[in-house]
């Protein structure tokens, strides 16, 4: 029998998850690929320079749970000015495994959100020393109180520190941090934040690095959140050089994230990668076991993480009756 279609906008999604769910769904999707037993292409690509923006196209599938899905996303950096647009838009198509299917058309942007959070507490987890206190975030856009939330989880955090290039966003997600009863206030500069604490978050859409070399001390965890194409660049690559560096994913990582200006100029290469993720969280590789190494996690994002985030999504909107169907569009 054909299954009818939900179509779920953003406003439908809004709360639809609880952040420490989520953790736990990215943490299992890491352990599936760590495992072998996902199916996840490279992302596809088109770009659109004369309107700074880019397309990416990411399928995923986890065989063990039965969950698959597409996901489109633009990056768009006018948008807010010139359109009165995100600069994110996303969207999902969960398709059934067993039909092929679509089951589900949603807003992705909320997901998207939701799932690079977790990814950076996945990663802090494994790789932020136990007695880290101090949270770092230097980028407090879209991004910003998605990682606030995710990590805070993942450490015990007493304090928060915040930059953006817009000093007011800082100060709102410092309130935020307090909100959750966390000492939390707006730096200045950069390098107040990255030398203060101890876990790092950039989320910045840099295309040159706004991280020195100088100001990151030994012990120090950095999650690289910001970099999503070829030629940006949040840290300085001599960074890499004397980290344990992390990736989620090689070629993609390469390609499109925080590693690939440094691969590309020939500085960087694989063999300075200690791990993939997944490798990490299937028991296949230690996390950190040095307390005075520097460890720097490059996430590139992976169309699993959506798929399991997305589908969590589903379930909950079927629950409570959100979003609207429609017959299939094959009908």
């Amino acid at each position: 029998m054909a299954e009818r279609l939900r179509i779920l906008r953003a406003s439908d999604l809004d709360g639809t998850l609880d952040m420490r769910d989520v953790l736990a769904l990215i943490e299992r999707a890491f352990a599936e690929r760590g495992l072998g037993r996902t199916e996840m292409p490279p992302k596809s690509y088109l770009h659109f320079p004369s309107h700074q923006g880019v397309l990416l196209i990411m399928p995923g599938n986890l065989p063990q749970l039965e969950q698959a899905a597409v996901k489109l996303i633009n990056v768009h950096t006018r948008n807010p000015v010139e359109h009165g647009l995100p600069t994110l838009i996303a969207t999902v198509v969960l398709i059934s495994p067993e039909t092929g299917e679509p089951l589900c058309i949603m807003d992705g942007t909320y997901v998207t959100g939701m799932r690079t959070g977790a990814v950076s507490g996945v990663a802090t987890k494994y790789l932020a020393r136990k007695d880290a206190r101090v949270l770092g975030i230097v980028g407090a856009g879209f991004q910003g109180p998605f990682q606030l939330d995710a990590v805070r989880h993942s450490m015990a955090v007493d304090e928060v520190l915040v930059a953006d290039l817009v000093l007011e966003r800082a100060r709102k997600l410092a309130e935020r941090a307090r909100g959750f009863g966390l000492k939390a206030r707006a730096c200045e500069t950069v390098e107040e934040v990255v030398r203060g604490c101890d876990v790092l978050v950039t989320a910045t859409p840099s295309d040159h690095p706004i991280v020195k070399d100088d100001w990151v001390h030994e012990g120090m965890h950095i999650n690289c959140v910001g970099t999503y194409a070829k030629g940006k660049q949040e840290i300085e690559g001599a960074i890499l050089t004397r980290a344990m560096v992390v990736v989620d994913d090689w070629e993609q990582a390469s390609h499109a994230g925080e590693i690939n200006v440094p691969v590309t100029r020939g500085e960087f290469d694989r063999s300075g990668v200690y791990a993939e993720l997944p490798q990490i969280v299937a028991g296949l590789k230690p996390g950190r076991t040095d307390d005075s190494a520097i460890t720097v996690f490059d996430t590139t994002g992976l169309a699993i993480q959506d798929v399991v985030t997305a589908w969590q999504a589903f379930q909950v909107a079927k629950e409570r009756n959100l979003g609207f169907i429609i017959d299939p569009l094959y009908t």
